[in-house]
């Protein structure tokens, strides 16, 4: 087959969910039939750090290209500063864009570049973008810092979808898009899905809770992905301390991910004040866990814990938990507040009130056939989030 048109993908980090959201895109591709050709830009550690990515996703129609050393010398020199590092991304992609002829740029984290999109020569092609963290509904403001701050983002992104350039703009918040739509009358901003790739787990519970040394009996309780203390590890460990005797023997503590070592050895201080206070259980997965086995820990678990500090954004801790059936407990704040208590995912803490996490756990070691969220709205919204329902949105509409 002969492709006319090509479409130029730039992701130039390759850490954190960065490679996940471009395979899921690249994967779908692959699996259907479309009239046009992918260049995927990338910096060269990509190619160091995800090989496998590459392999899987070589093909006739995916072309995938290095920026130059020297380009990504000048990329990680600019990370500190989000204006220097815009203006050079936007000039990379342009650059690119205009050698292969593109007749659509797709930027995958566009958050940080809607003022170089608003203030930088234009591309040779419509531009298009992944805008993962507006804060227009949900977000409350209080301190002048976050008034000054919500006004420049709210400004900014306004004028930015009055450009000619930008085709569309992907949202992952949902009450963002509608809010756009509503009051600003645009129609360049589209909800995304948060692509969350489930794989079956085809183990059983209880050989799983063996593997791992969970005590039978024990309400599990799940801390995931890369730690740190921006999980609120050190808010669970804090609350579980002052849990009764009673309480604490019938708790399990499950940690899951990779986690450098200045941040294990704070918790390590902290588990020790633990132990020597009650009997909770603490089970320690201190390593990277393969997307085939990410499922096994939810199921396992009885609730999933998200106690992110003021986060602002999706997080496909949601999505893993409602596709378990299993509640997520998380803050009122943000989009993750607003989604787990309109979709009925879980458990609200409100953070503004003190121990309020203490007494909703007590509450939930205490109350027999307690039934927390809607296991209807979990499947719900664990299937609108699947990864092929991200990339048909994106794809659809080059």
């Amino acid at each position: 087959m002969s492709f006319q048109k090509t479409v130029l993908i730039f992701e130039p980090d390759a850490s954190g969910h960065h490679p996940g959201y471009l395979y899921h895109l690249l994967k779908h591709f692959l699996n259907e039939k479309y009239d046009f050709r992918l260049a995927v830009l990338v910096n060269p550690d990509f190619f160091e750090k995800h090989p496998s990515i590459i392999q899987k996703t070589s093909a006739e129609n995916i072309e995938w290209i290095s920026t130059s050393e020297t380009t990504f010398n000048d990329w990680k020199n600019s990370k500190s500063d989000v204006i220097k590092r815009a203006k050079l991304e936007w000039a990379i992609c342009a650059e690119y864009a205009k050698n292969l002829q593109a007749v659509h740029i797709l930027m995958m984290y566009f958050d940080h570049l809607q003022l170089a999109c608003l203030t930088e020569q234009k591309p040779s092609c419509p531009v298009s973008g992944i805008l993962f963290r507006p804060t227009l509904v949900n977000y409350p403001v209080n301190s002048i810092k976050e008034k000054i701050s919500f006004w420049r983002k709210y400004l900014l992104l306004k004028a930015i979808l009055h450009r000619k350039s930008l085709s569309t703009l992907f949202c992952l918040d949902p009450f963002a898009v509608d809010f756009i739509q509503q009051n600003w009358k645009s129609n360049k901003v589209k909800f995304l899905p948060d692509p969350v790739q489930v794989y079956p787990n085809t183990k059983s519970i209880d050989s799983l809770k063996e593997k791992l040394g969970i005590t039978e009996s024990k309400k599990v309780f799940l801390i995931f992905g890369h730690l740190d203390d921006r999980k609120g590890i050190s808010t669970v460990m804090d609350t579980f301390m002052n849990l009764s005797e009673d309480e604490a023997k019938n708790v399990c503590l499950l940690i899951v991910g990779p986690w450098d070592e200045q941040e294990k050895l704070r918790f390590e201080q902290k588990l020790t004040l633990l132990q020597q206070k009650n009997s909770v259980q603490v089970i320690v997965h201190n390593h990277f866990v393969a997307d085939e086995e990410i499922q096994s820990f939810f199921e396992v678990s009885d609730y999933i814990l998200a106690l992110y500090q003021k986060h602002i954004g999706m997080s496909a801790i949601m999505v893993r938990a409602a596709s378990a059936q299993k509640p997520l407990i998380t803050y009122h704040y943000g989009l993750m507040g607003k989604i787990t208590a309109e979709k009925q995912l879980g458990l609200l803490i409100n953070e503004t009130i003190k121990d309020d996490f203490l007494r909703q756990i007590k509450t939930l070691l205490n109350s027999s056939n307690l039934q927390i969220g809607n296991q209807q709205n979990m499947k719900e919204f664990a299937e609108l989030n699947q990864a092929k329902n991200y990339a048909k949105v994106i794809l659809d509409s080059f």
